[in-house]
């Protein structure tokens, strides 16, 4: 699956990632886990206020929540996202660096699914400082492929709004003409537009600022909170993955800084 991955442009794996809601039984490789360890260890030596952990074999933070459990089919590993609160931009640095997480479990087979409010936090099997919190967690591992009805129904509720990668311009009207005046732009916005969102609100919105050869694309949601932030983080890295670019952290920061 890796070797066929390579094989793939940006946008394509971005893709092919998709929520995963049923799991095989069968364990993850130690082989395949110690690439996700690496890239684990690599995103919490560089980035200040992340303390990502990954937990295998333990079910208990979906099933003390039964109102999610039931939607999923062994959910027994997964990545917990653990961020020091008093970090500047950690939560949308959180969303940002998890999304690199799940593409790199997609890039080497593996299924993933973002989870956040339908999770016990205190059945988390994370070490946690004074001042750090779970924030969400992504599931991980070979996906079923034969789902349960009640998850089959949910994926059609959580994608019942369908949006085009212009949907994620303002203003939309200007989308086209903003497209042919920036190259880059055209794929960026299909890159946010398979990302995963919270409750499917998809609220992160890309739009134009600074005046002749300053104007550059940044990313912004209206209602600042940790999860709307998270959403910001992983429709940046999409941003950022699909067109080579590096962005500025912040809402309403540049795309491309």
């Amino acid at each position: 699956m890796e070797n066929n991955a390579n094989l793939l442009t940006p946008l394509e794996l971005l893709q092919r990632r998709h929520s995963v809601r049923a799991y095989s039984e069968a364990p993850v490789p130690p082989v395949l886990l110690n690439k996700l360890k690496a890239t684990v260890t690599m995103i919490n030596t560089h980035q200040h206020g992340l303390k990502f952990q990954i937990i295998t074999d333990d079910p208990e933070p979906m099933k003390a929540f039964s109102r999610s459990y039931g939607s999923f089919t062994n959910p027994r590993n997964y990545m917990a996202a653990v961020v020091d609160t008093a970090v500047e931009n950690v939560y949308e640095r959180a969303g940002y660096f998890a999304e690199q997480f799940a593409i790199k479990a997609v890039e080497i087979g593996l299924g993933t699914c973002f989870v956040g409010g339908t999770f016990n936090s205190g059945k988390v099997k994370a070490q946690l400082r004074a001042g750090e919190k779970v924030a969400f967690i992504v599931l991980f591992g070979f996906p079923l492929g034969k789902e349960k009805i009640l998850a089959k129904l949910t994926v059609k509720f959580a994608h019942r709004k369908t949006m085009t990668a212009a949907d994620f311009f303002e203003p939309t009207e200007e989308a086209a003409q903003a497209m042919t005046m920036f190259p880059d732009l055209k794929l960026g916005l299909e890159g946010i537009a398979c990302a995963p969102s919270s409750l499917n609100k998809r609220p992160v919105r890309v739009v134009l600022k600074g005046t002749g050869e300053n104007v550059v694309p940044c990313a912004k949601v209206e209602e600042v909170t940790p999860t709307n932030l998270v959403d910001l983080g992983i429709a940046k890295f999409n941003y950022n993955y699909a067109t080579t670019t590096e962005c500025a952290w912040g809402n309403g920061a540049s795309l491309v800084d």
